[in-house]
């Protein structure tokens, strides 16, 4: 049985030469660390760590002055990202 396109043949050959060589190569990443419950703070305890009232907490990030993210209603601040403003 005679070929009708070699060249294809030639392409696939290589390409799964190239895959097996990428996956020789090729090296999981490395799992991420999940936030512990003590480096994730509510509003009440940064207001606790920077002598503040809750509501200024809350201003302050929704202004954008204190790093924050909202999960739904509620604000969550992470530890070290509150410390290094601190720290500057």
């Amino acid at each position: 049985m005679r070929l009708r396109c070699p060249g294809l043949w030639r392409m696939v050959l290589a390409m799964s030469a190239t895959a097996a060589q990428l996956s020789e190569r090729a090296t999981l990443p490395e799992p991420r660390r999940g936030l512990t419950r003590d480096e994730v703070l509510t509003a009440a305890e940064v207001g606790e760590l920077l002598h503040l009232p809750v509501s200024t907490v809350y201003y302050l990030a929704r202004r954008g002055e204190i790093p924050a993210c909202r999960l739904g209603r509620a604000w969550r601040f992470v530890r070290p990202r509150i410390e290094e403003l601190l720290g500057s």
